[in-house]
């Protein structure tokens, strides 16, 4: 993708491990690890000068709709997003306050619909669409820009790939690494590890025992594949650390952590988006089993 405009400036890539609705409500400490986390990346994107003229989110909960067949990116163009309340879990019974959330926030659609077209004329096939912004992107953008210090820059939703070409998801990043020289902020929302697969495993043990056993069992899988991710990510080279990153995919652990790969592929985008850019872990680290809520910063 070819700059139109190309600054002196390079704006950081991020990844965030945005978790689910209950990181706005859960109290438990582990849970306020992860939010103050994410607090302190919200106060790093406010303090950026100059400041981004979008910025752009891969969400784990955009992929192109399979109407598209595979091959596909999507880009929201929608003026006005409403946010959407898709939660895995259905609150209505348990927690129906989590339905009346809402999360102002800036469109768009204009430099949306120029970044469509960016990238159809570098090879991509691109469609506009129009929908809310999911809770990959507005939970923790939620928690990283509350009421007192809010978001002044707008958010632009482009999506990941459909399937499980996780190839292709390093090409997207590429096609779009110029966008950091022309202040866009390029933020990918999934989880370096995300398994409700596992979770079930855990829950479906027969005996509190077994429990114990499987729940040892996942959270030492969810350690490993966090670990070998770290190694991977952290490679100097752009090319090297592309490579490394698709390698995991042959990892047992790899399956294991990600039974489907929407919550991954935002990752490979940034990564790959970010060029020869140094990477850093951000803020304390959590891993639980099933889950890690890693936050990376490019620059």
């Amino acid at each position: 993708m070819s700059p139109s405009v190309e600054s002196s400036v390079s704006l950081p890539t991020y990844f965030i491990g945005h978790a689910g609705v209950g990181l706005l409500f859960d109290d438990r400490p582990r849970n306020e690890i992860v939010q103050a986390n994410l607090r302190a990346i919200g106060e790093e994107i406010l303090a950026l000068s100059p400041r981004p003229k979008a910025i752009v989110a891969f969400s784990g909960h955009f992929e192109a709709g399979e109407i598209h067949g595979p091959g596909v990116i999507e880009v929201n163009v929608k003026r006005g997003t409403h946010i959407q309340h898709d939660f895995v879990g259905d609150f209505h019974d348990s927690k129906p306050f989590v339905y009346e959330y809402d999360w102002p926030h800036q469109d768009a659609p204009e430099l949306a619909a120029q970044l469509w077209d960016r990238l159809r004329k570098a090879g991509i096939k691109a469609k506009r669409v129009e929908r809310g912004v999911d809770h990959g992107v507005w939970v923790p953008f939620k928690v990283m820009f509350p009421e007192e210090k809010p978001l002044d820059i707008p958010v632009i939703q482009i999506s990941t790939f459909h399937g499980y070409n996780l190839e292709s998801q390093i090409r997207l990043g590429q096609a779009l690494e110029s966008l950091r020289h022309e202040g866009y902020l390029i933020v990918g929302s999934g989880m370096a590890v995300h398994s409700f697969a596992s979770i079930d495993e855990i829950i479906d043990a027969p005996t509190e025992e077994e429990r114990e056993v499987i729940r040892a069992k996942v959270l030492d899988e969810s350690r490993a594949f966090d670990t070998h991710l770290r190694a991977a990510v952290t490679k100097k080279n752009a090319k090297e650390r592309n490579e490394a990153l698709l390698k995991l995919e042959t990892l047992y652990e790899f399956k294991r952590s990600h039974p489907t790969v929407e919550h991954f592929t935002p990752l490979l985008v940034a990564a790959a988006a970010a060029g020869d850019a140094e990477v850093d872990a951000l803020g304390v680290d959590v891993v639980d089993p099933g889950f890690s809520y890693l936050n990376l910063r490019f620059a």
